[in-house]
């Protein structure tokens, strides 16, 4: 499979598990489903937010992604693998766009410094709690399967303005 959404998808269903009410993640933010912390319509989840079923959780995942993927291939001018554009896919679905946008990562990545843009994503396993920034063994393990996912051989290109290295 060579679609980096799918391989995005199913990287962010193992790593925020699926709650169909509302809690709040490990940096106290409320979500539901995979760690959606608005609903289809808009609104931000809260306490107070009616549980959902694991369909329209799937249904926000994907279409949360799809958006996160417009904004990766509008920030990213190299070239991708489908595994590459699927672990930005999932960093930034954990993180945020915002949080790529500013990073060294995609600044090496633009270069085409591939390996070193890769290693980026190790940094990026800390959350705050109480104002401090905390290292998460869940963060660590995320950014870990994202570098594996990073480094998959590509056989095919993805779709859309973003290829597959030669």
């Amino acid at each position: 499979m060579n679609d980096p959404l799918q391989l995005a998808a199913d990287l962010a269903r193992r790593f925020e598990g699926l709650r169909l009410r509302p809690y709040q993640d490990q940096a106290g933010y409320w979500t539901i489903g995979y760690g959606s912390r608005a609903l289809a319509d808009g609104p931000a989840v809260s306490r107070t937010t009616q549980s959902i079923s694991a369909a329209e959780a799937d249904a926000l995942l994907t279409d949360r992604l799809a958006v996160v993927q417009g904004r990766v291939r509008q920030l990213v001018t190299a070239p991708l693998t489908a595994g590459q554009e699927a672990a930005l896919i999932d960093f930034s679905y954990n993180l945020g766009t915002s949080a790529l946008a500013g990073s060294t990562l995609l600044r090496l990545l633009n270069q085409r410094a591939y390996v070193a843009a890769g290693a980026e994503l190790a940094r990026w396993n800390h959350v705050r709690i109480d104002g401090r920034l905390v290292e998460s063994n869940g963060l660590t393990n995320r950014r870990r399967a994202e570098l594996a996912l990073w480094n998959t051989p590509s056989h095919s290109q993805p779709s859309g303005r973003v290829k597959a290295l030669s």
